[in-house]
């Protein structure tokens, strides 16, 4: 079996489809369609205009949402 990496601190590569999908995934937690305790809740943007929005941003600003999460300590 593998080993378990109890620190992913030390992981520092992500690749640009996984920050995307991440960044897709937060602001579609934001300001997309979701559904709350069974509800639809409408969203300000569809995905398509998320996905659009993501697909423009620049590869800092993918990185500094991403580590803005999981790139501190304050992980609740």
């Amino acid at each position: 079996m593998g080993r378990v990496i109890t620190d992913l601190s030390s992981i520092k590569f992500v690749s640009r489809k996984g920050l995307r999908d991440y960044a897709f995934r937060v602001l579609k937690g934001e300001v997309g369609e979701h559904v709350n305790k069974g509800v639809i809740i409408p969203g300000k943007y569809t995905d398509q205009e998320l996905r659009a929005f993501v697909e423009q941003m620049p590869d800092w600003q993918l990185r500094q949402m991403y580590d803005l999460m999981y790139g501190s300590e304050m992980v609740e």
